[in-house]
């Protein structure tokens, strides 16, 4: 089977019709709520004040009461009313919600993706602006809320793996009408090692990014205290958080390509990014210890340290007609390309590469070949040993990666 790479050029232009608007897209894990204390509703408030999230998502709801009274003693607060909920669906383990900014945006449907633990949710929303005019294209925005299995292993990597599959297989089959799409969560991901990243950036027809793209082991790894989530105590709560300090990027808000670089009218901001609450002087303590943390206000900072064991992560994107599309995003990866034939996979670069990384995964997340290529733009790899069936081909530079998908038949 060859791997035929389709090259397309985009040229930067402005769209006629509605202003340009920026929404602001959150993500948090509330910790079991409102099991653990249905007061919190008031804690969260100031932390949504501050974000004014025009998207916001959520893990570990536990009830519909949590699902109301996040709407109404959070959000709609204060004089505020535009916020709405989507539907809450009572899942396995615990429960997803998005809410959104009814002045900005619509909701036009709902899924429910279920995995072998919990549902991975699905919220189709459209730019609902107050100066659309007739003829002009709605804009849509996919958003998708996981919590994949928690704990370190091999047995709870391949977990991870196997949601992040039944998710990818979802997207493929919808894979023509998809744009903007935006996967949040609690990963529970503890390095670029394990399958299940891999899966999510590069798996099946419809690949995601990290907006900050910095890949890496960010667990216990001080080189990574500005991203970590987790967990922003170093005390042991009545709430049952987890404790230890920061040390772990769990939480997560990945991209499809095009909300990278606005060909569909939703574009990321650059270096709007953010783990709040989390000045990168912090790692394995509390986010309040010694020295000040002056990321955000004192009582912002106390309501994250008792809201929950994670930190919520945010970022803005730009919307509407006059987004201007970049070419930017798409020079590194098409200038790769690959095939398989006579059971050597052939690699190609239009340049050379200092180091290229190549890892090769089978269908359920296992490492089957590894290697590495110094100084050049061109490999071959033998996989003859190989059973057959489908495969990924991981490569990766110091700029850019590419998975390749391969099928031995023989």
């Amino acid at each position: 089977m060859k791997y035929f790479l389709i090259i397309v050029s985009f040229v930067a232009f402005s769209f006629s019709g509605f202003s340009q608007d920026t929404l602001n897209v959150m993500f948090y894990n509330v910790l079991n709520y409102p099991q653990v204390n249905p007061t919190k509703a008031d804690t969260l408030k100031p932390i949504v004040k501050l974000i004014k999230p025009d998207i916001f998502m959520i893990t570990e709801l536990t009830a519909l009461s949590g699902a109301n009274l996040i709407l109404t003693d959070a959000l709609n607060v204060d004089g505020v009313t535009h916020y709405q909920r989507a539907t809450y669906f009572n899942g396995p383990d615990t429960d997803n919600m998005l809410y959104y900014n009814s002045n900005k945006l619509a909701l036009k449907s709902q899924f429910e993706i279920a995995t072998v633990l919990r549902n991975i949710s699905e919220y189709v929303l459209y730019y609902n602006a107050q100066t659309l005019s007739p003829g002009d294209d709605t804009i849509f925005i996919y958003c998708y809320v996981a919590h994949l299995k928690a704990s370190q292993g091999i047995t709870n990597e391949q977990q991870r793996n196997q949601e992040v599959v039944t998710f990818k297989n979802y997207l493929d089959a919808k894979a023509v009408s998809l744009e903007n799409v935006f996967f949040a969560g609690d990963m529970n991901l503890y390095g670029d090692f394990e399958p299940a990243h891999n899966t999510i950036l590069n798996g099946g027809l419809v690949k995601l990014f990290d907006p900050i793209n910095l890949p890496g082991l960010w667990h216990a790894n001080s080189s990574f205290s500005a991203i970590h989530t987790q967990s922003p105590r170093n005390v042991l709560l009545p709430d049952g958080g987890s404790n230890g300090g920061l040390d772990d990027r769990f939480d997560w808000i990945f991209t499809s390509q095009d909300a990278l670089n606005g060909t569909n009218k939703v574009k990321y901001i650059p270096n709007s990014y953010e783990a709040i609450g989390n000045d990168g002087l912090h790692f394995n303590k509390s986010i309040t210890d010694a020295p000040v943390n002056i990321s955000v206000t004192p009582n912002v900072l106390s309501a994250l340290f008792y809201m929950s064991d994670h930190l919520p992560v945010a970022m803005k994107v730009e919307i509407g007609n006059n987004v201007t599309v970049g070419i930017e995003q798409q020079v590194n990866i098409s200038s790769w390309k690959g095939f398989f034939a006579n059971n050597q996979f052939n690699f190609q670069s239009k340049n050379p590469e200092s180091l290229l990384n190549v890892t090769v995964f089978d269908l359920v997340g296992r490492m089957v070949y590894t290697n590495k290529f110094n100084s050049t733009n061109s490999f071959i790899i033998n996989l003859s040993s190989l059973t057959n069936g489908l495969y990924f081909v991981y490569v990766n530079s110091e700029k850019t990666q590419e998975t390749f998908k391969i099928i031995k038949e023989k």
